[in-house]
């Protein structure tokens, strides 16, 4: 009976350490996706900011006219694209320079535990077969 009452210890040991490298995980792949999202708009928005500044300064405003855009509003919004592009860089990179490399590590050591305790797991079963 020891071996049993063993067996479901480590066997809710594993359940929680799975919940818990779950729950981790899901918060470090969430805070890397809001950064991801904030670099990739801002690259975006940079680069339809460039487009409409080539376009003032080569004078292509007639493509932004079939858009209903006269030469003023371009500027403003290629202005407004480029402020936007600016601030998202800077959050995502500010966002890069203050991720929690504490957690990735707590993951990683919680990831080697589960292993362990998988591998005990398995090394008692094996074991206790007749």
């Amino acid at each position: 009976m020891p071996d049993f009452d063993r067996g479901n210890t480590v066997d809710a040991e594993l359940q929680k350490l799975r919940s818990n490298i779950s729950d981790l995980g899901y918060e470090i792949d969430s805070y890397k996706t809001k950064t991801a999202a904030s670099l990739g708009g801002g690259v975006f928005l940079m680069l339809l900011a460039a487009g409409a500044g080539y376009d003032l300064l080569t004078s292509n405003g007639g493509i932004w006219l079939s858009v209903g855009l006269d030469h003023r509003q371009l500027v403003w919004l290629s202005g407004t694209f480029a402020v936007v592009a600016l601030i998202l860089l800077v959050i995502g990179f500010v966002r890069l320079r203050r991720r929690d490399y504490e957690a990735q590590s707590r993951l990683d050591q919680m990831e080697r535990q589960y292993a362990e305790l998988v591998e005990r797991s398995d090394n008692d079963r094996i074991g206790n077969r007749p």
